[in-house]
Order: structure tokens, then sequence, then C-alpha cells
């Protein structure tokens, strides 16, 4: 399912079993006053989201607690290491040479431009982002 149209993100978010969970902590990050205490505040979401990945049984077990971030002051979640897991369980082979690429995401993730999105003449275009050194 992809997200919805980013002014609808909040009302569609707050439907998540997960959202009365860690929507108290993400406010607590958009009003954070330092970094000190927005790092604090990041804790909670990391971990949740680590547990609930683990009870989706898709890899094997992953760490599901913050570490410091190379002895610097902030608490980091790796979760490159959840992704690399992932990416570990594909079979497909078509698939599995797309994910041999550096992930990119979706194009809403770099763009919310409605145009791009919703314009199918340029598809055949974006698709190389996707596609291209295959």
């Amino acid at each position: 399912v992809y997200a919805p149209y980013q002014k609808w993100f909040g009302t569609a978010f707050r439907q998540l079993e997960s959202a009365a969970e860690i929507s108290p902590a993400l406010t607590n990050i958009l009003q954070a006053r330092s970094w000190q205490e927005r790092d604090h505040h990041l804790v909670r979401p990391y971990e949740y989201l680590a547990t609930m990945h683990n009870a989706l049984n898709l890899t094997d077990p992953l760490p599901q607690t913050v570490t410091p971030f190379h002895g610097r002051p902030f608490q980091v979640m790796a979760f490159h290491g959840f992704s690399d897991a992932l990416l570990a369980q594909i079979t497909d082979p078509v698939v599995k040479l797309i994910a041999r690429r550096r992930p990119i995401g979706s194009i809403d993730q770099f763009t919310d431009s409605t145009d791009l999105l919703s314009y199918p003449e340029w598809r055949p275009l974006l698709r190389q982002l996707y596609t291209a050194g295959q």
C-alpha cells in the first residue's frame, strides 16, 4: 500500500495500529528544542519498528535496541541491517537483479510532484531509474 497524498498522511497514519504507540514520541521529536532531546525521543520509535519487523518473522531476529553511532553521542538503530536481511531473502531471479542495485525507494521518496506521479507519459523515463544497468 502506497502512502497517501502528503496532505492526508497524518490522517491515514492515525489509523495504523502502531500510531497510538509511537505518535507521542513523534510529537516530542518535532517539539524538541535540542538535538539531545530529539535523540532521546527517537529511541522509542526505532525500537518499536525493530520489534514490529522481528514479529513478522521475515528474517532472523535483528537487534531491537539502539546503540551509539560509532562513538558519537547519537543513538541509532542499524536499519541498514534490516534492509540487508530482507534483500537476502529474495529468491526470484528478476527481483534479485533489481535488488542488486543500491535501493533508491519509491518515486514518492524523492519527489512529491503530482505531475510526475499523475501523467503516464512520464513513466517510461522514470522507469529508467529502476531498470538502468540491469
